[in-house]
């Protein structure tokens, strides 16, 4: 899609407004968008960024340093400083290594703080054998507080079995 304004390159900057519950949307390419005042669109990179920067209201809102600054990554050795700074991962582990400072930003923005998304057919076994246990364990734990036994059993049942494959492989 060419630019709205200029009619010559093409347009990589799409803006979104709302007025009056009107909504109107405009396609710039990046100097046409420095012209009229759009300097930099906002990355998703961007976001999750400014939330890994956020401590509590009660901290303080935002922060520029953290206690566990020196916090690393054993995998790949990044710092949570590093990770904050350009908001990006070095590593799978780094989920793990960082786990307490970004599970709170990761559930606000994905409304959880585990995958929930699809598994791939060929290598996923031992990932979907992980999500069934856990959704029968949660409910396990469900059918006991509603006092329904035998469901309960039945569910145990399962979740034995399961954890029986688990050991064999």
């Amino acid at each position: 899609m060419l630019c709205e304004r200029c009619h010559k390159n093409e347009a990589t900057v799409h803006t979104v407004q709302l007025v009056n519950g009107e909504k109107t949307e405009h396609y710039y390419c990046e100097n046409c968008a420095k012209e009229i005042g759009f300097e930099k669109p906002i990355s998703f990179q961007d976001i999750f960024q400014g939330l890994l920067n956020y401590t509590s209201p009660i901290q303080g809102g935002y922060s520029s340093t953290y206690a566990n600054s020196s916090l690393r990554c054993p995998e790949c050795g990044m710092t949570y400083d590093e990770l904050r700074r350009n908001g990006k991962f070095g590593c799978s582990s780094c989920y793990e290594a960082f786990d307490p400072y970004i599970a709170g930003s990761l559930k606000s923005i994905h409304g959880d703080s585990t995958h929930k998304g699809k598994v791939p057919k060929r290598n996923g076994g031992t990932l979907l054998k992980k999500h069934e246990l856990e959704d029968l364990k949660r409910q396990l734990v469900d059918a006991i507080s509603k006092e329904e036994y035998e469901e309960a059993a039945v569910l145990r049942d399962r979740i034995r079995a399961l954890e029986g494959d688990e050991k064999h492989e």
